[in-house]
């Protein structure tokens, strides 16, 4: 189909929710699919031109995403609800856009973003799940809730956080200021953490979710996750936890961006 172009490069805002289970991340990359890979080709197909998006937060093989944030220019003409209809049949069932918008020229899915929040359920009991294992990361032994509390109390505030990233991160900003982790203990077993901060390094939520439940265990203390963020130096026990479970929960933006301010609310 023929698509009727706009004289005018126009900004358009995505929000994409996806399973990242069978996904090799957000990014493009030669070793498997991304998420991004299908999202521009099924654009492509759909607006009859080569799309390429920015997105809020690349997020890694197997994290998830409810709220991830893109945006793509464009010269067709058709409406963002158009835009938005025009891919369900394009996309995988894993993938799907809950919502599209006409954006500012200066918007950009990623400078543009004030807050990233990540939300990371976890299952703590002996036996693995059978059910919505993709989901929830699995946490073995008692944990005391005590000492998870004053763990992720210690990295609110603003800090280096070389220590709680991937070896092969490459980002030049370590120092960022992290709202205070929020944990909620739920019934049956089931943990929910909750992170925010304005941008995050590479695998930065597994290793802090990490080393809250090292401290939950007794194999760490709130002291040893201070001196971790003043020295950069990562003790083993504060492990990567998996990715299932993992989700790009919202991105928040200014008014001027069509955004809400940031809040605590769901």
């Amino acid at each position: 189909m023929i698509r009727k172009e706009s004289s005018q490069l126009r900004n358009i805002r995505l929000t994409v929710e996806y399973d990242g289970t069978r996904y090799v991340g957000w990014q493009r990359q030669r070793n498997g699919v991304s998420v991004q890979e299908c999202l521009e080709d099924a654009l492509s197909r759909h607006l009859g031109e080569p799309v390429r998006t920015t997105c809020a937060g690349r997020t890694d093989a197997g994290v998830h995403a409810r709220g991830q944030v893109v945006n793509f220019r464009t010269r067709c003409s058709l409406a963002p609800r158009a835009v938005q209809h025009g891919l369900f049949p394009l996309l995988p069932r894993d993938i799907t856009v809950l919502d599209a918008s006409e954006v500012p020229a200066h918007f950009d899915a990623r400078k543009s973003a004030i807050l990233r929040w990540y939300r990371y359920f976890l299952l703590n009991r002996s036996v693995a799940p059978a059910v919505g294992a993709a989901y929830l990361t699995h946490v073995r032994g008692r944990l005391n809730s005590a000492a998870m509390e004053a763990a992720a109390s210690v990295f609110e505030g603003h800090h280096d956080f070389s220590a709680f990233r991937a070896v092969t991160c490459t980002a030049v900003r370590t120092r960022l200021t992290m709202q205070r982790p929020v944990i909620t203990f739920a019934p049956d077993g089931l943990i929910v953490m909750d992170f925010r901060c304005r941008s995050f390094l590479q695998n930065m939520v597994r290793i802090m979710a990490g080393a809250i439940v090292a401290c939950g265990r007794g194999k760490l203390t709130p002291s040893d996750i201070r001196k971790m963020l003043d020295t950069g130096s990562r003790q083993n026990e504060a492990v990567t936890l998996a990715p299932n479970g993992l989700f790009l929960w919202r991105v928040f933006y200014s008014r001027s961006d069509g955004g809400p301010e940031p809040d605590s609310g769901t």
